[in-house]
């Protein structure tokens, strides 16, 4: 109770002292979307939330293979290593920034074997482990772009991959990868801080 107390008692200062106009950040809720371990994976729509096991119009992500590979539209550019569309996608630590000062590639692009996404470099996601992979994103409607960061468990081909959730500030300022412990984000959220959330989505049909 104690412990509340103060969490609500932060976030009132916090909502006090920061203008409700600047805040803008979509957050998807929590999700967590299967990657299953075939070559299909699962296709998602950053904007709506949807999902489906096939390709559909307006997809931005698609991560197979229990996430050692994923593909991204043209529409969806994740943060990598490099400015080519094949190389590693990067897990980014609590804190990092996620702006256009890191980099992305234009087009159609994936991430995976021969150059994995996968391993024990701190810059890339352990498999079975919590990580962030930030993006920079174009809306259905080609409004953008904004930056955004998404929360996943990835796999080497085995289950356990998932999409938890994502977020993106849709004024295309910069976001910030938050820190573990998400409580006093969502309370902060409840609170308007967040302009909306996404309603809860259903897949599509395969």
């Amino acid at each position: 109770m104690k412990l509340n107390r103060t969490l609500l008692a932060t976030a009132l200062l916090l909502f006090a002292v920061c203008p409700p106009a600047r805040a803008a950040v979509i957050y998807s809720g929590l999700q967590n979307i299967t990657i299953p371990t075939d070559f299909d994976g699962v296709y998602i729509d950053i904007d709506t939330g949807a999902f489906s096991t096939s390709t559909f119009t307006g997809w931005d992500i698609n991560p197979f293979f229990g996430g050692s590979a994923i593909g991204n539209s043209a529409a969806f550019q994740p943060a990598r290593l490099g400015l080519n569309n094949d190389d590693p996608i990067v897990n980014l630590s609590y804190g990092t920034v996620v702006d256009s000062s890191l980099f992305y590639s234009t087009g159609e692009g994936g991430s995976g074997d021969p150059v994995s996404h996968l391993g024990l470099d701190s810059n890339q996601f352990q498999p079975g482990v919590e990580g962030y992979l930030g993006f920079m994103f174009t809306t259905n409607d080609s409004v953008g772009p904004y930056y955004g960061w998404m929360r996943v468990v990835l796999t080497n081909n085995v289950p356990g991959g998932l999409i938890k959730d994502w977020a993106y500030d849709d004024t295309g300022a910069p976001i910030v990868v938050p820190e573990p412990g998400r409580a006093l984000l969502l309370l902060l959220g409840s609170l308007g801080l967040f302009t909306r959330r996404r309603r809860s989505v259903t897949p599509l049909q395969a």
